[in-house]
């Protein structure tokens, strides 16, 4: 970033540090999902009429999570009766789909009472490149296991817990983790169905970018091929009362939880401040509704979000500026401290999902953000209309998704301009221009965070699958273009089940860009090829 205040240097690597977290979310708008809807391992036939709201099957959450080849089971997509070559579906991206289901299934409501253990065990590694050196490095590498416990109780209650360790590097961190990732209770109360605890929430019917789906936060800590172990539970309620063919959804979480980066290295005389998070009080929680039509042919919801954007911005916190060093001929550095913000905001969303006869299937989704008194909040997003239209079929053992992606910012502003003198900012400038100088490289940042970059952005991704071998290999890609930027990424994968839950995995996440985009920074720190060999039981 030539024009930063942070630092005197104008390399390519200055900019990468500064806007690393800024990397890793456009990655979490429109990239990192290439793992869901892939590779199920033993997937059974449904349709669209048997797909629920959330992008899952009507299966428990708790099923889906013991997924055999380890991918984000709720993302699968529904496949339909042998030889109609439809896929109708609700899709799974980093925004859809996550380890729970929106209703418990009939299933769940039996007599009696049953408690089941089961889970996986696996080992991961991820080789890339030292950024700036093209030196092969590792950066993720670890053992991990997770138990899995379900518990059901006649027709009127059931529970789900899903608790990890692992052990390795992630990035920078190399540590033991413990993960209760989720942990909650179903009550069955006739036509009311309600679910307490720690839990994952997901909407959207499109396939790897879900604009409706506003309350889920994601930890990009975590390198793993499937894309739904970056998720973060959070504690709160869900209902549902069953009035079908309309099912009607609400949800409260009291508590705040972020998005979280990546470690970040700052540039000289740029610190991290303390977050600026809401407090923990009923008026600062998030709420949000859902009415969802489920027909045999097609299916649709409406929602409404108001709470905090699971995303923070970047907010100036304390500007100190360069002074003279008393008794002494020097000049005392400045420096600033940058908090990450959070900030509210009204959600308002569409989708759904159907068949065009026996050529294809048809899903759609929709969202309009508008965040709550913009103008005094500078790190929030600008309001803005988010789209994805798509068409999915299959040809035998051979799946096709393609979409058209889009986004519109409403009262949208170009880049800020930042003087020549920027890098000297911090040494020799006076505080006013400082202070100036760096609103217009934070406006720049945040803009880049909430990949805002053009008013009007047309993307397109496509991802084609291949079944083989009695399903025991699964061949997939994912690739995604912006046309507006010209970067792009390609996602790879090949799933091979050895033989009854062990399965092994071969993959890479390639991401590029010209300079000055985001892509063009992060490709040589997050572009990896990795392994993984999984046991499931």
């Amino acid at each position: 970033m030539t024009e930063s205040l942070y630092i005197r240097t104008a390399s390519r690597a200055r900019l990468a540090k500064l806007h690393f977290a800024a990397a890793a979310t456009f990655a979490y708008l429109f990239t990192i999902t290439a793992t869901a809807q892939e590779e199920p391992e033993e997937p059974a036939p449904t349709t669209s009429a048997e797909t629920d709201a959330a992008g899952e099957t009507p299966e428990d959450s708790e099923a889906a999570a013991e997924s055999d080849v380890g991918v984000d089971a709720s993302a699968e997509t529904s496949t339909p009766e042998e030889g109609d070559g439809v896929v109708v579906a609700e899709g799974g991206g980093l925004f859809e789909g996550g380890g729970t289901t929106d209703t418990p299934s009939a299933d769940a409501k039996g007599s009696g009472f049953s408690f089941d253990l089961g889970g996986y065990t696996r080992g991961d590694v991820f080789v890339g490149v030292t950024p700036g050196t093209r030196e092969p490095s590792i950066n993720a590498a670890y053992g991990e296991i997770s138990l899995q416990m379900n518990a059901k109780k006649d027709d009127w209650g059931s529970a789900f817990a899903d608790f990890r360790v692992r052990y390795g590097q992630q990035l920078s961190t190399n540590d033991l983790f413990l993960d209760l990732r989720e942990a909650y209770v179903n009550a069955y109360l006739g036509p009311l169905d309600i679910r307490v605890g720690k839990q994952i929430i997901v909407w959207g019917r499109a396939d790897a970018f879900n604009p409706t789906s506003n309350i889920t936060p994601v930890d990009f800590r975590i390198r793993s091929p499937v894309e739904d172990d970056r998720r973060i539970g959070n504690v709160g309620a869900r209902a549902f009362l069953n009035l079908l063919p309309v099912r009607i959804e609400a949800v409260w979480m009291p508590l705040y939880q972020p998005t979280i980066y990546p470690d970040i290295q700052m540039a000289p005389y740029v610190y991290f401040a303390d977050p600026n998070y809401p407090s923990l009080s009923v008026r600062d929680g998030t709420y949000a509704g859902r009415v969802h039509l489920e027909l045999p042919a097609f299916e649709a919801s409406v929602s409404y979000l108001y709470g905090s954007a699971p995303l923070p911005g970047f907010a100036l916190n304390t500007l100190i500026a360069p002074g003279d060093v008393e008794g002494t001929d020097a000049v005392e550095p400045g420096a600033v401290y940058i908090s990450r913000t959070s900030y509210k905001q009204h959600v308002v969303g569409v989708d759904f999902s159907t068949a065009i006869g026996d050529l294809f299937g048809l899903r759609g989704e929709a969202a309009f953000r508008s965040p709550i008194n913009q103008a005094a909040t500078p790190w929030a997003a600008k309001p803005d209309v988010q789209w994805v239209l798509g068409i999915d079929r299959e040809f035998g053992d051979v799946m096709i998704i393609a979409q058209y992606l889009g986004r519109y910012t409403i009262d949208w502003e170009a880049k800020h301009p930042v003087s020549g003198d920027g890098t000297n900012a911090l040494c020799c400038v006076s505080y006013d221009r400082a202070l100036t100088e760096v609103n217009a490289v934070l406006f720049n940042s945040n803009q880049m965070l909430f990949s805002q970059l053009h008013q009007l952005q047309s993307l397109a991704s496509l991802r084609l699958e291949w079944k083989a071998l009695h399903e025991k290999l699964n061949l997939s890609v994912l690739g995604l273009v912006n046309f507006n930027t010209t970067e792009w990424l390609l996602l790879p994968k090949i799933g091979y089940q050895i033989t009854g839950g062990l399965s092994a995995y071969l993959g890479a996440e390639i991401f590029a860009g010209p300079d000055g985009t985001l892509f063009g920074q992060i490709d040589d720190t997050l572009s990896a090829g990795y392994v993984e060999l999984r046991l499931t039981y």
